[in-house]
């Protein structure tokens, strides 16, 4: 007998309709009591044979919610209703890739690298996946055809169940046509695991077939077991360039495979730079084939092209979730589009499903009862209002805060104080141990600004010197837990970090580290070691660095550079720029870039304080009403604005003493500017991929996810209300 049905209500939500069924669950449409936002509702089936089985899914539950990454699809809530777990998350309107394949080599490309970025974040979480294949990735297209997003669904879906062995009473879980032979033979899921599924799943996306092909599960088994690592050339030719590259991360033996996923997808990535192009096919297998009854509109997919390059090993962009439903792509722009489907995971091919462990927070924006989500990107920082995303000079005694992954530091009367997450020593204390208050970073005198991005990387500006430590923060880029001394660097004035870092130094701008795209403006090479001078820039008084693409402000005008694939430099072209490209932008006073887009703060013929931005737009990131990417600045409205801040997808800006967010932290369909309800003289505003931070009056705000404390407010409980930072008195 069904515990629910259509049109009656559990757990307080309004059952709409079933979406999906398998044998460990049930998913349905639902609505939630106060919001009206339509959720997917999962009802887990309990096994009666486990009596810790309920308190379990409590803690996997609370696992799931300390994670944050754009590539994992969201969870909003999790109970226990009439003896059955059930959470809710994400209506997903899209398709997955199941029976995708054979796919355009850039695409694929591009889906290899997000999925092993989410992976590789969650690694770094102790989070393993177990069941990575094409039904659990969902692509997203914009209007133009091109991939938008990525997301991975079911992530942990071993994490309730005791083992992995393959046994009566305690089945192997996950799907055997990915599985890496030693969860097979019994041994326990490692990350390396996942790298094997992915490389499985996108050896399929490539040849459309599965590396191991068989219809019973013995010869499955036995393919990943025993059979000799299968080459792509020997379904397509011309994907021989690619055989070296699935040798490795097929290896019957983890050691043998790439120290992590994103090491595959680099690699994956460099071979096809390097290889032959292939075109593709005149009539291609569908990569999303329709539903029975569904028929989607004709797409036109443009030429395929170089995505962004892959971030080094262990990095996450941290592009946001959005609590609204994800639009596929192929549909015409706003008005909103109609929602037809979901991905959750149920059913095919998996042996034992229990539970999709999901992540992000929620975050109140527009109306008192209305949630968004916080979006993520490189915080940069900047010592004047002239600054860039994360920092202006504000009122009381904050002059700078900043915000990145689960981590979150602010100036206070020249003192520096962070909290959240410490897992590479994040935080400067000397530990890697998370802190739910604001902790003092000793050693560091007369601070005035701080700045903080790529995957646990903070720096901050004492005494007019620079001081960087977290991951790779090292002089040698290894990890360093207490503030070090930046070489070569003197009347330090602003600090921007990512996968790059830039600061300001006597007016002039230096920029080091990554440089696959040109992001530093200093040569070519793919690493630039050392501060190294961007020539062509004076008198600079602002920086911001995410991915892939730097901005300033220098003697009054706006200038970005690096990767542009996505119109992020704002040139009104696609084409990357290794060195600073102006922009037709009236006295800019604030600059900030994210993974594919940047907006700034113009003070000029458009209106005192006018926010302007570009790029892609596929979660209206761009805040001007629709989902239309821009390759020039594009005025939004919002006006007075004293500062902005983006994030991956999503932006915020502190203006006429308010907050205003919108992209996929908007509750707007038409993703335009949303107030912050709650906040009053605001000057500050910093967006992180798991929070928001603001300066209201002469106190400090954080609200979002919480599980490492990244609020400040002395607990791990997630609030999408603003909540008062409690520094030490």
């Amino acid at each position: 007998m069904e515990i629910v049905e259509p049109g009656s209500v559990f757990a307080g939500y309004r059952v709409v309709s079933l979406l999906g069924r398998g044998g460990m669950g049930q998913v349905w449409l639902v609505e939630h009591p106060t919001l009206g936002r339509r959720e997917a509702l999962k009802i887990i089936s309990p096994n009666p044979a486990d009596p810790s089985f309920h308190e379990r899914f409590r803690n996997e539950a609370r696992t799931a919610a300390a994670l944050d990454h754009p590539g994992i699809v969201t969870v909003f809530t999790h109970g226990v209703e009439h003896g059955s777990p059930w959470f809710s998350m994400t209506y997903l309107d899209g398709k997955d890739l199941t029976g995708a394949g054979p796919m355009p080599v850039d695409e694929v490309v591009t889906i290899a690298g997000r999925v092993a970025d989410a992976l590789d974040y969650a690694h770094g979480q102790r989070v393993i996946h177990r069941d990575i294949k094409p039904a659990n990735i969902v692509v997203a297209r914009g209007p133009d055809g091109r991939i938008t997003r990525v997301t991975v669904l079911d992530f942990g879906i071993a994490r309730l169940v005791d083992g992995n062995k393959m046994t009566a009473t305690n089945l192997f879980v996950g799907t055997l046509a990915y599985a890496a032979p030693e969860l097979l033979t019994g041994e326990a899921a490692i990350p390396a695991s996942d790298q094997y599924a992915l490389a499985c799943t996108v050896f399929q996306l490539l040849t459309g077939r599965q590396p191991f092909p068989g219809t019973t599960p013995m010869a499955l088994i036995s393919g990943h077991v025993n059979s000799p690592v299968p080459r792509p050339s020997d379904h397509d030719p011309a994907l021989a360039h690619l055989d070296p590259v699935f040798a490795r991360a097929l290896a019957k033996q983890p050691g043998d495979r790439f120290a992590s996923c994103t090491d595959f997808a680099r690699a994956l990535e460099q071979a096809v730079a390097a290889g032959p192009r292939r075109a593709a096919p005149t009539t291609p297998a569908p990569a999303f084939p329709p539903r029975v009854g569904h028929h989607p509109p004709a797409r036109q997919h443009p030429p395929t092209r170089q995505r962004p390059p892959l971030p080094p090993p262990g990095y996450h962009p941290h592009r946001p979730h959005t609590p609204a439903p994800v639009f596929a792509g192929g549909f015409t722009p706003p008005p909103p589009k109609k929602r037809t489907g979901l991905f959750v995971g149920v059913g095919a091919g998996v042996l034992v499903l229990v539970l999709a462990l999901v992540i992000t927070a929620i975050v109140l924006v527009g109306s008192d009862d209305a949630p968004a989500t916080p979006a993520s990107g490189a915080s940069t920082s900047t010592r004047s209002s002239a600054g860039s995303s994360g920092a202006t000079t504000g009122s009381g005694d904050f002059e700078s805060i900043a915000s990145s992954g689960d981590s979150t530091c602010a100036v206070r009367g020249g003192e520096l104080f962070c909290w959240g997450g410490n897992l590479y020593g994040t935080l400067g204390d000397g530990s890697t141990t998370d802190r739910a208050r604001p902790e003092k970073v000793s050693g560091l005198e007369d601070v005035s600004a701080v700045g903080m991005g790529g995957l646990g990387r903070t720096c901050a500006i004492a005494s007019g010197d620079l001081y960087c430590w977290g991951q790779g923060a090292g002089p040698t880029g290894q990890n360093v837990t207490l503030p070090t001394k930046v070489s070569g660097l003197t009347d330090v004035r602003a600090v921007a970090v990512g996968l790059t870092t830039c600061a300001i130094s006597s007016g002039d701008l230096y920029c080091w580290g990554n440089n696959l795209n040109g992001q530093t403006g200093a040569g070519t090479d793919p690493t630039i070691p050392t501060p190294t001078r961007v020539s062509g820039l004076s008198d600079v008084t602002a920086v911001s660095t995410s991915h892939t693409t730097t901005c300033a402000i220098a003697a009054g005008s706006a200038y970005c550079w690096g990767n542009n694939a996505d119109g992020q430099v704002g040139d009104g072209t696609t084409t990357n720029r290794p060195t600073p490209t102006r922009l037709d932008l009236d006295s800019p006073s604030s600059i900030s870039t994210s993974l594919y887009s940047t907006c700034a703060v113009a003070n000029g013929s458009g209106g005192s304080g006018t926010v302007f931005c570009w790029g892609e737009n596929g979660s209206g990131q761009l805040g001007d009403g629709t989902e239309v990417s821009r390759q020039r600045p594009t005025p939004i409205d919002v006006r007075g604005a004293t500062q902005v801040s983006t994030a991956g997808y999503a932006a915020c800006a502190a203006a006429s003493g308010s907050a205003y967010c919108w992209g996929s932290r908007s509750t707007l369909p038409d993703h335009a500017p949303s107030r912050i309800n709650g906040l009053s003289g605001v000057t500050q505003v910093t967006t992180g991929s798991a929070n928001v931070c603001a300066v209201a009056g002469a106190e400090m705000y954080c609200w979002g996810l919480n599980g490492k404390g990244q609020l400040g407010n002395g607990t791990t409980t997630t609030s999408n209300e603003p909540q008062p930072v409690r520094f030490p008195a």
